[in-house]
């Protein structure tokens, strides 16, 4: 299944490279839409969730998630707001979190909370080296919700 996968991307790619341009449009389209965050509302609360390859992170953004740049190594971060988009406040909430990847192999996400300025976010790695898609489950419990909710959502995860 792995090695279809990585037949599949490849030829996306070479494909891409003697594309029209209205098929790399398609293509970049579709990269811009894996870094927008997934959205899942509990109550009044929005829980986003984003990932990022942590090679790309800066020095400084890694040093303060707490995690050390790899190739192989995604960044989830989630997000638990209340209030209207340019003046939400942060809301302590229980994150957990797992991702699949194409194989069908599950593993865990370990989250942490950290902290910065008036924010807490929750952070957390999963190792898989692309190409690959990660299928993510999120469970958010915010302070002070009856129930907590669950945010699914997948991002494919492309060669540096």
């Amino acid at each position: 299944m792995r090695r279809i996968a990585i037949a599949a991307a490849a030829m996306a790619a070479l494909a891409a490279c003697g594309a029209d341009p209205s098929a790399r449009a398609d293509l970049a389209a579709a990269a811009q839409a894996a870094r927008l965050p997934a959205e899942l509302r509990v109550g009044e609360v929005t829980v986003r969730a984003s990932l990022a390859p942590t090679a790309s992170l800066p020095p400084e953004v890694a040093r303060r998630y707490g995690v050390e740049p790899a190739r192989d190594v995604q960044l989830l971060l989630v997000g638990v707001r209340r209030g209207p988009v340019h003046e939400e406040t942060s809301v302590p909430a229980q994150v957990s979190a797992r991702a699949r990847d194409l194989r069908g192999v599950w593993q865990d996400v370990p989250m942490h909370e950290v902290r910065s300025e008036d924010f807490i976010d929750y952070v957390g790695t999963a190792r898989v080296p692309p190409p690959d898609t990660l299928a993510f489950e999120v469970t958010v419990h915010p302070e002070g919700a009856p129930a907590p909710g669950v945010l699914r959502f997948s991002r494919d995860l492309l060669p540096p």
